[in-house]
């Protein structure tokens, strides 16, 4: 079956779908800098989800009191090392998808795989666990009044796109308006 753009093909479908929106194969092929910023957040997911797996086989192996009594597996150098990686994954996940807010679309192709990568993502997963709480990140993205409600990630993504178009539609008028008044065409009445 031929590949239909936002729709998973095939072999997609076989991917678990916690993994699908973080795996997607292959870059896309544009020179949009949105593009890298959505390639490195998902490698980050990526990342972030093994380095989270391998915290939990540790806790596991600890925990079941094989090498250290439950009440110590928290000062466990094993622990210790495996919970700074998650944690130092996670915030580098985060980091990566705040430049998704950051970085603003310059092709109309990279505006619809921003979008197109948020609505993968939400659809096969917790927004929540790829996406950072607003709150953590910062005054950054903060409502502009204490009138407007509170924000979330897809909100400003859209915003993101939205301001992309807006600029495109700015420029696109900048050209159809003529500069050279002795070219314009005249109205008879």
């Amino acid at each position: 079956m031929p590949a239909i753009p936002g729709y998973l093909s095939e072999r997609e479908e076989r991917v678990p779908a916690d993994e699908k929106a973080a795996s997607r194969p292959g870059p896309m092929s544009t020179n949009d800098p949105i593009i890298a910023a959505i390639e490195a957040h998902r490698r980050a997911c990526i990342e972030t989800r093994a380095a989270y797996e391998r915290q939990s086989a540790v806790e596991d192996e600890l925990g079941a009191g094989v090498r250290v009594p439950a009440g110590e597996a928290e000062n466990d150098p094993r622990w210790i090392a495996a919970n700074d990686a998650a944690a130092i994954a996670l915030a580098v996940q985060d980091g990566l998808a705040v430049k998704l807010l950051e970085t603003q679309p310059t092709t109309i192709a990279g505006a619809a795989a921003l979008l197109t990568y948020y609505v993968d993502v939400i659809a096969t997963m917790q927004a929540e666990v790829i996406f950072p709480d607003l709150d953590v990140i910062g005054p950054l993205f903060e409502s502009k009044s204490a009138d407007e409600p509170r924000r979330d990630f897809g909100h400003l993504v859209v915003r993101n796109v939205a301001a992309a178009l807006s600029r495109w539609l700015l420029r696109s008028e900048a050209i159809d308006t003529p500069t050279d008044t002795s070219t314009a065409r005249r109205k008879t009445d």
